[in-house]
């Protein structure tokens, strides 16, 4: 008789787990709380258009990447999904001034040179970590619980020649390196173009992989990545429960044995796996019963430790954007105010991608304004104290102004559709603090393998 594995959470992680459940002979059912599939990478519509929650690039996704085999056997993406690849990576806008960061890093370089030439020595090093940055991939072969001494040694022979730029630059805040530049706008946007929190290493890697071709933009979308995932894991015969969410794992004898679910129904399996976020899990759904130092550790320090947070506002736009930059980044005369002074918004438009559901002559576009921890508390006491749909309605039409007022040709061509903070990904996701992913990796902060496997709980997995 087969075992059964339940999985709580339906997006990539739960999904990845579900897939190779099966594939290794166990039968598995997806507790998903929505009424749809994806988790964070997620999209939707609004006024007939379609809006995308989540992929602004993917990782690994040449066939010669430690990650191109994980995609492929989760039906993620094949040697024949298509992909759009930028080549204007960032319009950096200063108003009086402004450059472009192109994906080709000898364009880039020249670009940089000719934009400020007092800091050419600079800009070649930056370039040149860049180029080394291609070639360095996280370990995906297999996960941290299985590994022994040879596998570790392993990663760490073929990261021999990197090693030293990986440890050097993940100690280096973005802020810190932008010192570095004499050139103030050139030192703002290294200072920025992460968030200042951010080790420098994350922004090497991210760069990297795009001038590589390694990261591209799944035409499609978030969805259709989900649905090939979705129609894999159905295919091999796997099962999802819908507006099923979790109340808590049942624990007997130390041994996972089912999910409660909110409506008071019980499922249970042989093996329990936790593909909600980590926090939600550890303090909600296990109801603080199985502290992970190493995780209570960066709950309680925010500072080396923070969260990503966003704070959008989408807009239908009557035109043709194929000709304007994809992603805008433009630095304000006057800032906009939340729980800071944000000087910079970023401008991002759906052209590029025919596929992506929209009315004939129009075009999709998301102003956003990236936060941390303290934008969720800001945007948590206005829903507590204040009139939350006035608000996000105000910054919607604030950052509109912002747009008209670099693209004036498109006065009364510009409608607002949607507006998403911190707290939309925190109902829809469980997420802590409404961020969209992991802590970010600060320069103070050490990094972590962390195993799924929690001492003292049996037939019980932490995934995501």
């Amino acid at each position: 008789m087969k075992k059964t594995v339940i999985i709580i959470g339906g997006g990539i992680s739960g999904l990845t787990s579900g897939i190779y459940a099966k594939l290794n002979g166990y039968d598995a059912v997806i507790l998903e709380k929505n009424h749809v599939l994806g988790g964070a990478c997620i999209g939707w519509e609004r006024k007939g258009c379609y809006i995308d929650g989540c992929i602004h690039w993917m990782a690994g996704i040449k066939e010669t990447s430690n990650f191109f085999g994980l995609w492929n056997d989760v039906g993620a993406i094949s040697k024949d999904s298509p992909f759009f690849f930028q080549n204007d990576f960032h319009t950096i806008d200063f108003g009086d001034k402004k450059f472009t960061v192109w994906a080709d890093t000898d364009k880039l370089e020249k670009e940089l040179i000719d934009f400020a030439p007092e800091d050419e020595r600079q800009i070649k090093k930056f370039c040149k970590l860049v180029k080394r940055f291609r070639k360095i991939e996280g370990p995906v072969h297999k996960p941290v619980d299985l590994m022994n001494l040879f596998d570790l040694l392993k990663i760490a022979f073929t990261m021999l020649g990197d090693y030293y730029y990986v440890a050097k630059t993940s100690k280096l805040s973005c802020a810190d390196y932008a010192k570095k530049f004499k050139n103030p706008y050139l030192s703002k946007w290294l200072a920025d173009a992460m968030s200042a929190d951010y080790n420098f290493m994350s922004f090497l890697y991210m760069l990297g992989h795009v001038s590589n071709r390694n990261g591209g933009i799944p035409i499609g979308g978030s969805v259709e990545i989900i649905r090939r995932m979705q129609e894999k894991f159905l295919s091999l015969g796997g099962e999802v429960k819908y507006l099923s969410e979790a109340q808590k794992i049942n624990v007997y004898s130390g041994v996972a044995t089912g999910v409660t679910l909110k409506n008071g129904e019980i499922i249970n399996g042989d093996y329990i796996v936790s593909s909600t976020p980590v926090e939600h899990c550890l303090k909600t759904l296990l109801e603080g019963k199985y502290p992970l130092k190493s995780i209570d550790l960066r709950l309680k320090d925010e500072k080396t430790y923070p969260t990503y947070t966003y704070t959008t506002a989408v807009f239908k736009v009557q035109a043709d954007l194929s000709s304007a930059p994809l992603s805008h980044v433009v630095y304000l005369n006057k800032p906009i105010t939340l729980e800071k002074d944000y000087n910079s918004v970023s401008f991002r438009n759906y052209s590029y991608d025919k596929t992506l559901k929209a009315p004939e002559g129009y075009t999709v576009v998301q102003a956003t304004l990236s936060g941390n921890d303290k934008t969720y508390y800001w945007w948590k006491n206005v829903k507590e104290t204040g009139d939350y749909k006035a608000e996000k309605q105000k910054i919607a039409e604030q950052l509109l102004s912002v747009y008209i007022e670099k693209y004036p040709d498109l006065l009364g061509k510009v409608e607002i559709i949607d507006v998403i903070s911190p707290l939309t990904y925190e109902r829809y996701l469980n997420t802590r603090h409404g961020s969209f992913q992991g802590f970010v990796h600060t320069a103070e902060g050490k990094s972590l393998m962390q195993k799924g496997v929690i001492k003292g709980l049996k037939n019980f997995i932490l995934s995501g």
